[in-house]
């Protein structure tokens, strides 16, 4: 479990400030000031959450109170949160600059059933604070709209994979769901803008989902 130092050494390498770290964490910016100052001792939930929001900012904590940024050329989350990490990467990556996510072959049901409503709401809120937008490509026939319906094209049941991929920023993310939750990411540009011309492709030759008969 991660210190007191690895806590202001890890701030300082990210650039963050405590009110980033809060943010990023859930944890309280008080707690957090208390924490580094020993002020506190902190429970075990609180420290946890604060490394979970470290290492999914690429920090790796070495025994001792060493603490250095992570190769992230590839970086992979695996089991229960493994989604979850994978979405608070998207909204710390795209947090400042604002901008788009590209997601092909995700079943809403399933991202639902993994999330749960309440993080699923929290994340698009966050996402449109930062100015960011989603444009998803599903399965034709799905009528599962969690964001505007406006952000979905049908792609037809014969090209549809369920194994979701997530392209923002400069980075091209793979999602597995069996045997257990596994999410790749790969950072860098090249691959995310040669998917992201291959997504806006398909994109422009998809089906708009249309209305239902109440609303057309």
């Amino acid at each position: 479990m991660l210190n007191d130092k690895q806590i202001r050494a890890a701030r300082a390498l990210l650039e963050w400030t405590q009110e980033t770290l809060a943010e990023a964490s859930g944890v309280a910016r008080a707690t957090i000031r208390n924490i580094e100052g020993g002020a506190s001792l902190p429970r075990l939930e609180t420290m946890q959450a604060l490394e979970d929001a470290f290492d999914a900012a690429g920090v790796e904590f070495l025994p001792g109170s060493g603490v250095r940024i992570r190769d992230r050329t590839v970086q992979t989350f695996e089991g229960e949160t493994a989604n979850q990490k994978l979405l608070d990467d998207i909204y710390l990556t795209l947090r400042d600059t604002g901008g788009e996510v590209l997601i092909a072959g995700l079943d809403e049901t399933q991202a639902t059933k993994d999330l749960g409503d309440t993080f699923l709401a929290s994340h698009l809120e966050r996402l449109s604070k930062a100015k960011v937008r989603e444009r998803l490509l599903i399965k034709s026939g799905d009528m599962n709209f969690v964001g505007s319906r406006h952000a979905y094209r049908w792609v037809p049941e014969k090209y549809f994979s369920p194994y979701p991929l997530y392209v923002y920023g400069p980075k091209l993310a793979l999602v597995s769901w069996a045997p257990m939750a596994r999410c790749v990411i790969i950072n860098d540009e090249t691959f995310a803008e040669s998917t992201r011309r291959l997504f806006n492709f398909v994109w422009d030759r998809s089906e708009i989902p249309p209305l239902p008969e109440s609303e057309s």
